[in-house]
C-alpha cells in the first residue's frame, strides 16, 4: 500500500516542510477545550443532580485529559475509560450506578448530536456532488445503524423489569464464559444481586432524565461544542498546510474514522483511524498528498498532547487515590 501511495507519500512530506507553525500552534488550545467541553456534557448533568458542585473548570479538564489517556493507554472500545472514571468519580463521591449513566448519556447525546451533524454533512456533500456514492452511501447506513442503536439502548433501560432480566443473563453469560476460559478455575466473577442493584441504579437514573429532559439541555449544547471542536482541530492542520478542507468532509471522515478506531488495539486506534480519514477526504477530492499530510499531522500532535499531558493528570491522580482497580 505504501508503494503505491509513494507520489502521495513525496508530496505530503514537501508540504510539511511548508508548514505555517502560528496556525499549527492553535491546535494546543482548541485541543483543551475539546477536553473541557467533553468533560462538561456529564459534569453538568452530575452537577444538575446535586454532584461535583466545587469541580472547577481546570479539575474538569483534568479529569476529561485523564480518560483520553486511559483510553489511549488501554484500548478496549472505551470501557476502560468508563471503568477509570467510575473509580475517579467514586473518589468524589458519585455512586457507580450514576457514574456510569452520566458516561453512558455522555455517549448517547454525542451520538445523537454527532448524527444531526453528519445528516447536514451529507446533505451538504450530496448537494455538492464531490464526494464519491461509496463514502455517501456507507454514512446513511451508519447513520441508520445509531438511531436504531440508540432505540434499542433506551427500550432496554427503560424497564425495570427488561433491566432485571439482562442482569440475570449476562451475570450467567459472564460466568459461565470465564469458567471455559480458565477450565473451571474460576466459576464467578459477577454477583447477580450486585449486578442488579447496579443495573436499577442504572434504570432509576434514566427515569430520571426521561421525566426532566432539561437535564440534558446543557449536555447536548457542550457536545455540539466538543464536536465542532474536534472538527476545527483538522481544519486548523489543513489551514497550516495552506489548503482549505470541505468541513462536511472531514465530519464525515472524523465519524467513520473514529468508529473504527473503537474497535483498534492500537492507541486512539492509530493506523486504521488514518487510513480511513485519507481514504475518505480523498474520495471528497482533496489530493492525496494534502489529505496524507494534514491527517498524520493532526494525529501526531493531538495523540503526543493527549498522552504527555494526559499521563501527568494520570499521575497526579493515581498519587492522590491510588490505584485503580483497572491496573491491579
Amino acid at each position: 500500500m505504501l508503494i503505491l501511495a509513494r507520489h502521495e507519500l513525496v508530496e505530503a512530506w514537501h508540504l510539511m516542510g511548508r508548514v505555517n507553525l502560528l496556525i499549527l500552534i492553535l491546535l494546543i488550545p482548541i485541543q483543551f477545550a475539546s477536553y473541557y467541553a467533553g468533560a462538561e456534557i456529564f459534569f453538568t448533568y452530575l452537577r444538575s443532580r446535586g454532584q461535583l458542585k466545587r469541580t472547577n473548570m481546570l479539575q474538569a479538564t483534568a479529569m476529561s485529559l485523564e480518560l483520553n489517556f486511559v483510553n489511549h493507554i488501554f484500548p478496549s472500545g472505551g470501557v476502560s475509560g468508563v471503568s477509570y472514571m467510575i473509580w475517579r468519580l467514586g473518589k468524589l463521591g458519585v455512586a457507580a450506578g450514576q457514574a456510569t449513566m452520566a458516561q453512558i448519556m455522555k455517549y448517547v447525546v454525542q451520538m445523537g448530536t454527532f448524527m444531526v451533524l453528519m445528516a447536514l454533512a451529507l446533505i451538504w456533500t450530496t448537494l455538492e456532488n464531490r464526494m464519491a456514492n461509496w463514502v455517501i452511501a456507507a454514512t446513511a447506513i451508519g447513520i441508520t445503524s445509531l438511531i436504531f442503536l440508540v432505540l434499542f439502548g433506551g427500550y432496554l433501560i427503560g424497564s425495570r423489569s427488561r433491566m432485571k432480566n439482562f442482569a440475570r443473563w449476562l451475570t450467567k453469560t459472564l460466568n459461565s464464559l470465564v469458567k471455559k476460559v480458565t477450565f473451571g478455575r474460576k466459576s464467578e466473577i459477577l454477583e447477580l444481586e450486585r449486578t442488579k442493584r447496579f443495573f436499577l441504579d442504572f434504570h432509576s437514573d434514566f427515569v430520571v432524565l426521561k421525566n426532566d429532559k432539561k437535564l440534558l439541555v446543557k449536555p447536548i449544547i457542550w457536545s455540539f461544542l466538543f464536536n465542532l471542536f474536534e472538527i476545527l482541530l483538522f481544519m486548523v492542520s489543513f489551514w497550516a498546510l495552506g489548503t482549505w478542507a470541505n468541513p462536511a468532509a472531514l465530519l464525515i471522515a472524523y465519524g467513520a474514522a473514529t468508529l473504527t478506531g473503537i474497535f483498534m488495539l492500537t492507541p486512539g486506534g492509530a493506523g486504521a483511524y488514518e487510513a480511513l480519514m485519507i481514504g475518505i477526504l480523498t474520495a471528497s477530492g482533496i489530493a492525496g498528498g494534502t489529505a496524507f499530510a494534514g491527517v498524520i499531522l493532526a494525529r501526531t500532535i493531538l495523540i503526543i498532547g493527549t498522552l504527555v499531558s494526559g499521563f501527568v493528570v494520570y499521575q497526579h491522580a493515581l498519587h492522590k487515590y491510588g490505584r485503580p482497580d483497572l491496573d491491579k
